[in-house]
């Protein structure tokens, strides 16, 4: 019982601070995303205009870009397409991952005893692919709001989505979506283990004095968050980019025009096909389009997301739940004198 309590709190903040995190820079998300998509000779939009083909080269320029042509609207949450069905993603994808994770982390602990980093990145790999599965019809759809030519409603968004490809549209970028499970695997395991030894070497130097801490300060999660996040971003980004490629092809993309025109179905790619057409037209350069935004945006929502989740966990535990609060105190001390 206290292993689902516990799971479920450090699930609901993690859900909470994504809430938070992806309001607050959503003009980076959005513009990220378009850059993934645009950038460089293979990309996947349904035309091609020189001035938009310049500015998605580099993020920065993306943002100022979009700004110019499609005003505030397009960037600034509540306004901006697809941010209803990204703040859902994001909650959803965060108490999914979060929720498995300590509840992965609970089991081990009780087959096996304690959690090396070994273990602890299979635990975060196998929470991130049920999280990927769980979440990836949502990610498909918030992409398609950010990226689609014409402004269109959640819902007829869907539609057309269904329209095209069936059920097959909300499940493109599937292999690359698991595969990218690891890079919460890097992420959690170094935050972990730099915040575990943090926590009992703080506890060990305060336990005379009977002060012990069962999380960080909103200023340590934030730094830690930030720097294990810019660490698996940076590593995994050439993954990332080809997942956005394959999740922004619509009906219109010029892959799918060019094969209309020599009468050969117009499927849309998969992840190999992507990485060798991303390959053949942009080298390897090509794999690396838009990385600033992404791993500045990554990394700053993590940090946000951890600082959040951190204080809202233990306040929940004070408030709702002294006597696993109390107990947890109890472990930490514990741990400290070991």
């Amino acid at each position: 019982m206290d292993a689902t309590i516990e799971g479920f709190v450090k699930a609901l903040g993690g859900g909470v601070g994504a809430l938070f995190s992806t309001t607050a820079l959503y003009p980076l998300e959005v513009t990220k995303t378009k850059v993934q998509a645009f950038a460089g000779e293979a990309s996947t939009d349904e035309g091609f205009d020189e001035e938009k083909h310049q500015a998605m080269g580099n993020t920065f320029r993306a943002l100022h870009y979009t700004w110019k042509k499609e005003g505030f609207q397009a960037l600034l949450a509540p306004w901006a397409p697809g941010w209803p069905s990204t703040c859902l993603d994001q909650f959803v994808f965060n108490f999914v991952y979060y929720y498995f994770y300590e509840s992965f982390m609970a089991l081990w602990r009780s087959l096996v005893g304690r959690i090396s980093y070994r273990a602890n990145m299979l635990i975060a790999t196998t929470a991130g692919a049920v999280m990927q599965l769980t979440t990836l019809p949502l990610q498909n759809h918030s992409t398609r709001m950010q990226t689609q030519s014409e402004r269109r409603s959640n819902w007829a968004t869907a539609l057309s989505m269904y329209k095209e490809d069936g059920l097959k549209a909300f499940y493109k970028g599937l292999l690359p979506c698991l595969l990218l499970s690891v890079n919460a695997s890097i992420q959690d395991t170094i935050y972990d283990t730099i915040k575990n030894a943090w926590l009992r070497r703080t506890n060990r130097k305060n336990a005379g004095a009977g002060s012990i801490r069962i999380g960080l300060t909103a200023g340590q999660a934030f730094w830690l968050g930030l720097g294990s996040k810019l660490i698996a971003s940076t590593v995994c980004y050439p993954l990332t980019r080809v997942k956005q490629m394959c999740q922004a092809q619509t009906k219109r993309s010029k892959h799918r025009q060019e094969c209309q025109k020599r009468d050969v179905a117009a499927e849309p790619l998969n992840m190999f096909e992507m990485a060798m057409k991303v390959y053949r037209a942009d080298g390897l350069r090509g794999f690396v389009y838009g990385i600033e935004g992404q791993v500045f945006n990554a990394s700053l929502k993590a940090a946000l997301n951890r600082m959040v989740k951190e204080r809202i966990q233990v306040l929940v535990f004070f408030l709702l739940f002294p006597s696993r609060f109390r107990k947890m105190r109890e472990a930490a001390r514990l741990e400290a004198e070991a």
